[in-house]
């Protein structure tokens, strides 16, 4: 793992922690709280494996469950609209524009899938229509990346 993952990982978690704590902030957790956990726990987890995050996951597992439904909040918040922007990224009347930022999308995109990864690592259902329409986006977006000679990660 890479210093700069697990510094975020690091951060993100201490400060996940501090909320948990009886005597933590009085802040509850909200959606820059969940995605800046959920992306770099997820990048973890896709590029090294369950194992190699073992010990964030339970870390993250514990914190997590200390929030209680603050927390369940805070990540759906967070995964809503990271899938609405990328359902909306993907719109043909952008695709279609000459100066379309393709790389952007494909790096949101990455990071929307390690928001799914994690969270499904930690235990969260992710519902079904957020996935459905990441599907349909991905189908829409698909052909205008082969055109240019690239894919989806």
């Amino acid at each position: 793992m890479s210093d700069a993952r697990e510094r975020e990982l690091e951060d993100a978690l201490e400060e996940l922690e501090g909320l948990a704590r009886p005597t933590g902030e009085s802040r509850r957790p909200d959606r820059y709280d969940a995605r800046a956990l959920l992306i770099p726990l997820g990048a973890a987890l896709r590029d090294e494996g369950d194992a190699a995050a073992q010990r964030w996951l339970a870390r993250a597992r514990a914190a997590c469950d200390a929030l209680g439904e603050a927390w369940e909040n805070a990540v759906h918040s967070e995964l809503a609209l990271a899938c609405a922007e990328h359902v909306h990224a993907v719109d043909r009347r952008y695709l279609e524009l000459p100066n379309y930022d393709f790389e952007y999308t494909c790096k949101a995109r990455e990071r929307l899938e390690a928001r799914l990864v994690a969270a499904r690592a930690l235990g969260h259902e992710v519902p079904e229509s957020l996935v459905q329409g990441v599907v349909r986006a991905d189908r829409i977006l698909a052909p205008f990346l082969a055109e240019r000679g690239a894919k989806l990660k």
